[in-house]
């Protein structure tokens, strides 16, 4: 997932219709917006860490993300989207439970309810 998923996912999760409103949300310029969306610039960290807030999401995941992006040499490219990805993984089974409407078990015991 690239950092302007993430910005659509927050898009569609507040119901805002334009990268104008998003921007407003997030306390940017427009044109700030603009760049991302032309790939001549990635979020910064502290846009990433409110993005992440916003999304409910660990912080790691999207920040790891952004500098995987913005990274040019190699070594700490492929880093940063281990990172990211390693974040993304510990979240997403979560996700995937709770859609379905299922509550995972507690470790090591469970509960019995009895009507007697």
């Amino acid at each position: 997932m690239n950092t302007l998923e993430y910005l659509d996912a927050l898009k569609q999760k507040q119901g805002l219709t334009s990268d104008y409103q998003l921007a407003k949300l997030l306390n940017l310029e427009t044109s700030n917006m603009t760049m991302y969306r032309k790939h001549r610039r990635v979020m910064d960290d502290y846009i990433a860490a409110r993005v992440a807030d916003l999304l409910q999401i660990d912080k790691l995941e999207l920040i790891a993300q952004a500098n995987a992006e913005r990274e040019k040499d190699v070594e700490k490219r492929t880093y940063w989207e281990a990172e990211a990805k390693t974040a993304r993984e510990k979240r997403e089974p979560l996700e995937v439970v709770a859609s379905l409407g299922i509550e995972p078990r507690t470790r090591g015991f469970s509960i019995r309810c009895s009507t007697n």
